[in-house]
């Protein structure tokens, strides 16, 4: 071994480093919760969840209450035992002595599951989870109520503030641990809760665990002027959750619910089918409340039960003939839930795709042989019907099979046989390369002019495809923009799909920016994922993103995606030379704010200008309810938190008391109240809560921190309560590069926003493109098609229960269901292209 050279970089025991506490997790996030994007801070919530779950699973609470403040903040309540907060006894001097508490939130792998002492079952294996809300929050607060005492203990990003402590001694019997958390905006990219993936995993658990109610809050007030409040509880378990999956389908059997637990061996499995009029099968399965995606021991075993128990059923009683279902026609148009619980869990990997313990698959197999088989005997009408409707699919499949063998022979399904319109690429490396679907000729010339020729292929499809959410194999075959999508790809579709014959390693959607393209991309996202869903599956799927807007300022030129990157963009324009100045009433500039709490403050006020149309949406005027701080009765200012609306007008109130007195006194009656007096109904009055006035109280506070003063009308308009004109507090200083520096005023509060605008569109161009076909190939590149610049999003199913729940909504044949479903969030539309 040759001696280092001088000029060799150092290495020496001094750059050996030994990372103290959760500082690992913090360094390196993505080992941990797989990253610092919304999975990973959605992760968060979920490890607080799952120990309330293990809690519920022992036995020790009924109750879960998840709540999402308006300040970021996300708070996990449950009635267990409460965390243990008595000192540690250890050899160990690091954690001897320590309340446990603090060394279950503070010290890696250190928990009470890695024997069954505590628990017989659970979700965690590691003793980390906890530890990574703790280690990648901003702070964190624990509360133990235990012995009819309360117990605190505080962490800032990891780091114990405040130890221990008795918060009070109230004597209140029971117990539990309350858990309160705000991500950290130097670890996470978007520290904003998602309320439909959390509600999505919450309402699945409460299935999975029959009993326990798991309440969900978000403070956060929706574009409908409510928070979501909901809660989930369900006596049958995944029976239910089995109806809940078919609700909006038609129903083609009764729901079959199976139980079996082995106590010597600690293994308990749960199981539910029921069949409907789809096409394709809904199966999910988990593994001690965790989704496995990829199936395990526990779903093979279900297989092999369901399989020979019916087709045995079919042949004693002589229903079969000469053609025998196998197990795909058995499962066509099947919705199961498949859930077994044990002590030592094994999957293939960190993430638990897959459940490895093969003691599970016969046990699986013994419950639904036993049961399968007594059901069918005791309900022989539904056991007929199943069976037919399995020979029904057989005969479909067969169908199919004819059909593709045709298509064969006419080279459209054949493995060396391309379509004619596609435009291949030249590389043979699957993994970099790439396929664009486009939305008819003229953008596929766009887009075959300005591509990648080694390693993009571009495939135009004429017209919208066919809605497949109701249609067997055989018809989808037929459709002929179909059959030249499969002979692009490939890889097979259905039940013959082999991912690993896929001719490109991205498959990318590109449709206009508007209600046709949109339709057409919905379209195929249907297609790929009821008949090519493991590509969906595995992240094969992405939608690009094309640009809405071009700006130009002199010979440089920007894309811009939609309406809202586009004030962004206009806002960072402006920023570059702009700063917010607050003026005194006489008009001196007291305050000017750049940098982070000028953002800071724009922030606010893109939530306020949000919560601003909401109001409007639900028919108050803005002014009206800002106007009405001056009248509240306490004196300290507050927004009315109730709207009382009639025929003959309305009127806001800060209390349900006084909303029913005022009602009262103009001889009206509340409709929840309302009775019916001679045959003939009483005047009536509705009553509105009005949830956003939280939120807005709170950005108001904040704003005033930020040194913007909220008075009496600066939020609406330039006259105070008196009509005395009010003098302009707010502007733009404005320093260019060149020439004087300009105050531009704002004349109230939301005009900050609309100001900043216009002062971004200075010296700028702003063209609007209206279509993939308008756009030069060379613009098409740019922005759309080129890897080192352009924006994909790509289609995951981390909500699968719920993705083919809206599919069947959505493109089903069930009209009135998918009109509740427009009715009920129209008012979160933003923007509508009619």
């Amino acid at each position: 071994m040759s001696a280092p050279t001088e000029q060799a970089p150092r290495y020496t025991a001094e750059d050996i480093q030994v990372l103290e506490g959760l500082e690992a997790i913090r360094k390196r996030p993505g080992m941990y919760v797989g990253g610092t994007g919304l999975n990973a801070l959605h992760h968060l919530v979920y490890e607080c969840v799952d120990n309330s779950i293990d809690e519920a699973m022992a036995g020790f609470a009924s109750t879960v209450l998840v709540r999402l403040g308006v300040d970021g903040s996300c708070t996990v309540v449950d009635d267990g035992r409460g965390m243990p907060v008595d000192p540690m006894r250890s050899e160990n001097p690091k954690i001897d002595g320590r309340p446990a508490v603090e060394v279950i939130m503070s010290e890696l792998h250190a928990g009470g599951k890695f024997d069954n002492n505590a628990y017989k079952v659970s979700g965690g294996l590691h003793g980390v989870g906890i530890k990574c809300v703790n280690a990648l929050s901003a702070w964190t607060e624990v509360e133990v109520h235990k012995s009819g005492k309360s117990w605190g203990i505080s962490f800032e990003r990891g780091l114990l503030v405040k130890p221990l402590h008795l918060i009070k001694e109230s004597g209140v019997p029971g117990s539990g641990t309350r858990i309160t958390f705000l991500p950290d905006s130097e670890i996470f990219t978007d520290t904003q809760f998602r309320g439909d993936a959390l509600e999505s995993r919450l309402r699945e658990l409460s299935y999975l665990n029959s009993g326990i109610s798991i309440r969900f809050l978000d403070e956060h007030v929706g574009a409908d002027g409510r928070p979501r409040d909901v809660t989930f509880c369900d006596s049958e378990g995944i029976a239910g959750y089995v109806r809940w999956l078919n609700e909006g389908k038609t129903i083609q059997s009764p729901c079959i619910a199976v139980k079996r637990e082995d106590a010597e061996k600690g293994l308990r499995c749960d199981i539910a089918l029921q069949y409907t009029d789809a096409t394709a099968e809904n199966l999910l399965a988990f593994g001690n409340n965790i989704r496995n995606p990829d199936g395990g021991t526990h779903v093979a075993g279900f297989k092999v039960s369901l399989t020979r128990v019916i087709n045995a059923y079919a042949k004693r009683e002589g229903i079969l003939k000469d053609l025998v279902p196998t197990g795909d026609d058995l499962r066509e148009g099947l919705a199961a839930v498949v859930s077994v619980k044990l002590p030592n869990p094994q999957f293939n990997n960190q993430t638990k795709e897959k459940l490895l313990n093969e003691e599970v698959e016969g046990f699986v197999s013994a419950a639904l042989s036993e049961e399968l088989t007594a059901w069918l005997d005791l309900h022989p009408k539904d056991a007929k019907n199943i069976c037919l409707r399995a020979i029904l699919a057989a005969e479909a499949r067969e169908a199919a099979k004819k059909a593709r063998e045709l298509i064969k022979r006419k080279g459209a399904l054949g493995d060396s046989a391309l379509p004619q319109k596609l435009a291949d690429c030249s590389s043979d490396d699957v993994a970099s390369t790439e396929i664009f679907i486009v939305e008819g000729d003229s953008a596929g010339g766009s887009a075959k002019g300005g591509r990648d020729h080694v390693h993009q292929a571009i495939l135009p499809l004429r017209g919208k495809l066919l809605n497949v959410e109701k249609c067997r194999l055989d018809k989808v075959l037929a459709f002929e923009e179909i059959q030249t999508l499969v002979q692009a790809l490939q890889c097979g579709i259905g039940n013959e799909l082999d991912i690993a014959k896929l001719r490109y390693g991205r498959v990318i959607i590109m449709t206009d920016a508007d209600v046709d393209g949109s339709h057409i991309r919905t379209l195929l996202l249907t297609f790929l994922f009821r008949q090519m869903y493991e590509l969906v599956r595995q992240g094969r799927i992405f939608i690009a993103q094309p640009p809405l807007y071009q700006v130009v300022r002199g010979k440089a030129s920007k894309y811009v995606l939609n309406e809202g990157q586009m004030n962004h963009t206009l806002a960072d324009l402006a920023l570059r030379n702009a700063a917010l100045v607050v003026r005194s009433d006489k008009g001196t500039i007291v305050k000017t704010l750049s940098g982070e709490p000028l953002r800071r403050v724009l922030r606010l006020l893109h939530r306020l200008d949000d919560l601003g149309q909401v109001v409007q949406r639900r028919g108050i005027p803005f002014a009206k309810l800002l106007a009405a701080r001056a009248e509240d009765p306490t004196g300290s200012g507050r927004l009315p938190s109730h709207h009382v609306v009639w025929t003959g007008g309305d009127l806001l109130a800060w209390s349900e008391e006084a909303a029913h007195a005022a009602v009262a006194e103009r001889g009206m009656v509340l409709d929840d109240l309302a009775v019916a007096t001679n045959g003939a109904s009483a005047k009536l009055a509705k009553l509105r809560q009005m949830h956003e006035t939280t939120e807005l109280e709170r950005i108001f506070t904040q704003l005033r921190e930020c040194g913007v003063e909220i008075d009496d009308y600066s939020l609406v308009q330039e006259e105070s309560v008196t009509g005395e004109r009010m003098p302009t507090k707010y502007g733009w200083l404005i320093t260019p590069d060149k020439g004087e520096a300009e105050l531009v005023e704002a004349s109230n509060i939301p005009a900050i926003l609309g100001t900043l605008y216009e002062c971004g569109r200075r010296g700028i161009e702003i063209k609007r493109f209206k279509g993939l076909g308008e756009m030069e190939p060379e613009q098409l590149w740019e922005t759309t098609m080129d890897p080192a610049r352009r924006t994909l999003l790509r289609v995951t199913v981390d909500a699968a229960a719920e993705a083919s729940k809206l599919f069947t909504i959505l493109m089903g044949e069930d009209v009135p269901q998918r009109r509740t479903y427009i009715e009920r969030h129209a008012l979160e539309v933003k923007n509508l292209d009619v």
